[in-house]
């Protein structure tokens, strides 16, 4: 013990000397979530609209302003042809137009089939989905108040109030206000904690081979697993801390909430530290310099958190090749406990499962970085 507190020491040293590891450490996660929790959003609203109404009439306006007094979308252009449109779709001006033929209101008032065109930029297929489902919800309101409006003329309208109706109670748990930011938050821990654990380690034995001290370690009395443990020790902790200013912030100034178990978040982000801290100790085993272990770090650790761990898209969405590397991203498990913790005040009786995964990938890890320790200092 005396030996790998030795080790962390000096490593502590080292932290505390170098301003840049401090201000990568300390400066990055509060800056990668302001940046990340502001710019990522699936929360689509005011898409920039253009109408064409060829009927003029009452009917034509009230679904207008169904779009409009929508919210997801701003009507930003009128046109007298529906041959403006591609100019609308092409300079970006407009995502979506909204054409309403000539005698839309007779057709509705004869009960005769009617529609009217939407035009819809795909470029952006998320916004282009997301679009479609406001269209739809909003054009299926704007016929059932023509229906009861037909009915009410006809007087059945007390006829149909007078039946049974199957009335779906729709409660959302978890996330009642359907804010993206209530997810993305708790992903973005399990991101920044993985990509700050990995990058400092992984410089640690390469910083140590490009200033020619790696042999002052070969030669002292300290085994390799020694080592290992004292230099990943202050990385440890760096990388709870992150944690807990990421968890800090994103409460005070997203409004996340939290509605789990604290001692359940630490845990959890203690094991999944030491799983960020295996992968860079083993790549600055690998690596012969600083930006060679930079890269691998990026492509080892920050691209498989921010892809394949469901934290951008959902794994079960992904190719079954794909799912089936998921099982390797320690992020996969832990982003999962977090939006667990956070919104469903799970257990860890609940996560169990990401629980013995993390356990296992994180020892598996300090295994192999033990093994390569050993062959790099005999």
């Amino acid at each position: 013990m005396k030996r790998i507190l030795a080790i962390a020491r000096k490593e502590i040293i080292h932290i505390l000397r170098d301003t840049r590891t401090l201000l990568l450490a300390i400066g990055m996660p509060v800056v990668l979530l302001l940046i990340f929790g502001y710019a990522i959003t699936f929360d689509i609203t005011h898409i920039p609209m253009g109408v064409c109404d060829l009927d003029r009439t009452q009917q034509s306006r009230a679904l207008i302003n169904s779009f409009g007094y929508s919210g997801y979308f701003d009507i930003v252009e009128n046109i007298a042809s529906i041959n403006q449109a591609d100019k609308l779709l092409d300079k970006g001006i407009c995502k979506i137009v909204l054409v309403i033929p000539v005698n839309f209101a007779k057709s509705i008032a004869r009960g005769e089939e009617t529609s009217v065109q939407v035009l819809i930029d795909g470029v952006e297929a998320n916004t282009t989905s997301v679009a479609i489902g406001y269209i739809s919800g909003i054009m299926q309101a704007y016929y059932s108040k023509i229906m009861l409006d037909v009915l009410n003329k006809a007087g059945l309208l007390n006829q149909m109030k007078a039946m049974p109706p199957i009335d779906a109670k729709i409660r959302i748990w978890y996330n009642p206000e359907l804010k993206s930011r209530n997810y993305v938050i708790p992903g973005l821990i399990a991101v920044i904690m993985m990509l700050i654990t990995a990058i400092l380690t992984s410089l640690t034995v390469v910083r140590e081979k490009e200033k020619g001290t790696i042999e002052q370690l070969i030669i002292t009395p300290v085994k390799p697993y020694e080592i290992m443990v004292g230099k990943i020790l202050p990385y440890l902790f760096i990388g709870l801390l992150d944690m807990l200013i990421v968890f800090v912030v994103g409460i005070l100034v997203f409004g996340v909430p939290f509605k789990g178990n604290f001692i359940y978040l630490f845990i959890f982000s203690t094991i999944f530290a030491i799983c960020g801290l295996g992968i860079g100790l083993l790549i600055s085993t690998i690596a012969d310099s600083q930006l060679f272990a930079i890269q691998l770090t990026f492509i080892t650790s920050m691209l498989p958190a921010f892809l394949l761990s469901g934290f951008m898209i959902p794994v079960k969405n992904m190719p079954v090749l794909i799912q089936l590397v998921t099982y390797i991203v320690p992020a996969k498990y832990f982003i999962i406990v977090l939006r667990g913790i956070f919104l469903k005040e799970s257990s860890i009786f609940i996560l169990w499962k990401e629980f013995i995964f993390l356990v296992v990938l994180g020892v598996l890890l300090m295994v192999v970085c033990a093994k390569r320790f050993k062959k790099k200092l005999d």
